[in-house]
């Protein structure tokens, strides 16, 4: 669809609380590396990026062909399920923290991981305060 077509569509069923930071927002179509694209092939230096591609780049080469070994053998699984990566996922992010920082927690979100945090230290400490 045209840019006017997919501002059309956001107004009629998107919350207006998802909003965009510019006036003539930019209609991204393409990504690669450090770069996007929009829909006139202009090319843009991502310096915002996003949840996943701050640390690794749109569409890296390694990133993109270990997640189409992955979801080619199973796409998802919740977690009471057991899968290896998880564990072992686990076991390197611990070998690489400070003593004593051995268990893993992991959640699908930045609030999420906000929210057990919270709810991990009132657990621990008794306090309901959060400063």
């Amino acid at each position: 669809p045209s840019r006017d077509e997919v501002l059309a569509l956001r107004h009629q069923f998107v919350s207006p609380g998802v909003i965009t930071y510019y006036k003539e927002p930019l209609m991204i179509v393409e990504g690669h590396m450090q770069y996007v694209w929009d829909e006139q092939g202009t090319r843009y230096l991502d310096a915002f990026a996003g949840i996943v591609t701050v640390s690794v780049g749109h569409c890296h080469p390694k990133v993109a062909q270990r997640v189409r070994e992955q979801t080619g053998r199973l796409q998802h699984t919740t977690t009471i399920y057991l899968h290896p990566t998880i564990a072992q996922f686990a076991q390197k992010l611990a070998s690489v923290m400070p003593e004593g920082l051995t268990l893993s927690y992991f959640t699908n979100s930045g609030s999420e991981a906000n929210e057990i945090a919270i709810l991990s230290s009132r657990e621990y400490t008794g306090n309901t305060d959060v400063i």
